[in-house]
């Protein structure tokens, strides 16, 4: 992601308008005020790759981690990369936060990922599993 889509999408109201916009129909449902940035490594995958923009939500009730992830060429993989993403964020907030193991009933964080695709050709892959 360039330097100035990375200094758009990481100010809080524009994040959060991505997300209100494609999980709420636009209505302002996340409040950029609940936004903190978080560490981007936090998503390293096996292969040293990490996600461009990551911010942790806290609203009092949950804490959940929203990701954006631009692409600007077909990754035939990307699907399985966001798996692997969202599951080594899953495994590290759990390392980090609980000593022995993880008490039963504990909400884990919910992690959603969107990738921008950012070229002019038709995205050719999967977009899903299925």
């Amino acid at each position: 992601m360039d330097i100035e889509s990375k200094k758009f999408l990481g100010q809080p109201k524009n994040f959060v308008s991505i997300f209100n916009a494609l999980l709420f129909d636009g209505q302002p449902v996340l409040k950029p005020e609940y936004l903190k940035d978080e560490n981007s490594k936090l998503v390293m995958n096996v292969s040293s790759k990490h996600v461009d923009i990551i911010k942790r939500y806290e609203d009092g009730t949950y804490l959940d981690l929203f990701v954006i992830e631009s692409q600007s060429n077909v990754d035939p993989s990307m699907v399985a990369r966001v798996m692997e993403y969202e599951s080594v964020a899953r495994m590290r907030y759990i390392r980090q936060n609980f000593k022995k193991h993880v008490p039963m009933h504990t909400r884990l964080p919910m992690i959603l990922t969107v990738v921008l695709y950012v070229c002019e050709s038709k995205w050719n892959a999967a977009k899903r599993l299925r």
